[in-house]
């Protein structure tokens, strides 16, 4: 095992070699993912600590590697404070596309001064030794989010004198991961596994087959379904969009792909059947092909709108009221499916669907490509009904216009409540995760 894991400090090693020559010469993404790395970081982080000591603290460690597991890591957080007020946070991120916006655009509502965030080191046994050096090794715990486990963190936190607990949660396995493969890779990765302290998964499923490898887990459930839930309750859509909406009926598209976005502009949209767009990618360019899709055969004035422009034109009184308006920012999302009467979800024809828990939690019907299957909560929301399944573009559009008909209308409302019971069912996760918490 210690050649195995030779080989593996071998491959980071190079890797962070490559990624500062592409830093180097000007890549942007390998230049953010140095930059949060920096020297001054560290600096930070042993002053931070300096304080820390002067209270008698330890840091209480939570790591994500980007920000779609902080979605389930922030409930935890949440749940662990309300627990132990005097705790500090320390909240390490892998990637730029999470550490950038919780450390300057978005800070996390839960943020105090006494806690950081910062990014995880490199998986190297130097870059390793001189973070928890600058944490003088006073960390409570180590809890990681999902599915981030590195093999020399994890060692050199086991090692540690004394030991410090390592925990993960929100643990999803499937049937081909490569933690489970007879492969060499999985042999490492099982040992690593083997060393932490706690596994906390999503489901009876995921436990059971970790038990197939001899390693122990609690299913204890996804706390994501609390922060929707949360986000549900507390987040008001804006009043000009719900007077947009009046009596229509209006379907949210949630971060489409171009095979969404061109069954929707197949339809026909008018002030009974209205539709708000939010493309996965919102830069100027694609933005304007989708509207441009959108408008290609409107007759007279353009029947879709971008929300901007739009919101502006509400602001000078103007009543332009177009049957489509395109979202070209983000944050406005989770919040838009409270005006929808039915969701199609995005990435179902491609990679995999996006977020789901957003409109179920809303009550929201739901309709999306095949590709499903490695999201537990799309499998668990398709088998109540609420997430209908279309394997191309046509069915696609046929099946949301055949929904929308008149005599759907409590069907809709019925599948919609199905969805909305399932993530209440779930919730409660996360104060459950922070109690087995040290």
């Amino acid at each position: 095992m210690r050649i195995l894991h030779y080989i593996y400090l071998s491959i980071i090693s190079i890797y962070s070699m490559i990624l500062r020559v592409l830093a180097f010469f000007g890549h942007a993404r390998a230049s953010a993912f140095i930059e949060m790395r920096s020297p001054s970081h560290l600096q930070e982080l042993s002053k931070r600590t300096h304080n820390l000591i002067s209270s008698n603290h330890k840091w209480s460690w939570f790591h994500c590697a980007s920000l779609g597991e902080y979605e389930q890591a922030a409930p935890v957080i949440e749940a662990y404070i309300s627990m132990h007020p005097e705790s500090q946070i320390l909240l390490t991120l892998y990637s730029p596309s999470g550490h950038t916006p919780l450390t300057t655009t978005s800070p996390p509502s839960w943020l105090r001064k006494k806690d950081y965030i910062t990014a995880l080191p490199m998986d190297t046994p130097s870059q390793v030794r001189q973070f928890l050096q600058a944490a003088q090794y006073r960390i409570a715990f180590f809890a990681s989010a999902k599915y981030d486990v590195w093999p020399e963190l994890i060692s050199q936190l086991t090692h540690a004198s004394p030991s410090i607990p390592t925990c993960i949660f929100a643990v999803h396995v499937l049937p081909d991961a490569p933690l489970l493969r007879k492969t060499l890779s999985g042999l490492f990765l099982r040992n690593t596994w083997s060393k932490l302290s706690m596994i906390l998964t999503q489901d009876d499923a995921s436990s059971l087959l970790l038990s197939q490898i001899s390693i122990k887990s609690q299913p204890l459930g996804d706390p994501r379904a609390d922060r929707v839930s949360r986000i549900a309750r507390s987040k008001e859509v804006p009043e000009t969009l719900k007077a947009w909406k009046g009596s229509s009926r209006v379907v949210v598209a949630g971060s489409s792909w171009p095979p969404e976005e061109k069954a929707l502009s197949n339809l026909e949209w008018d002030e009974t059947t209205k539709l708000i767009l939010a493309p996965h990618n919102i830069d100027n360019g694609h933005v304007t092909s989708v509207l441009n899709l959108f408008n290609s055969s409107a007759s007279n004035s353009p029947r879709a709108m971008l929300y901007s422009e739009w919101a502006s034109s509400m602001n000078c009184h103007d009543t332009t009221s177009p049957a489509i308006l395109i979202i070209d920012s983000i944050g406005l999302l989770s919040s838009l499916y409270a005006l929808a009467d039915l969701a199609v979800i995005g990435g179902g024809f491609g990679a995999g669907i996006h977020n789901l828990l957003e409109p179920a939690a809303h009550g929201v019907p739901m309709i999306s490509g095949p590709n499903i299957g490695r999201f537990r909560e799309a499998v668990k929301l398709q088998y109540t009904h609420s997430l209908v399944i279309c394997h191309n573009q046509s069915l696609l559009s046929q099946t949301i216009s055949s929904s929308l008909e008149s005599d759907n209308t409590l069907k809709l409302s019925q599948t919609g409540q199905l969805a909305k019971d399932w993530v209440e069912s779930q919730s409660g996760c996360a104060e459950k995760i922070a109690q087995l918490l040290p």
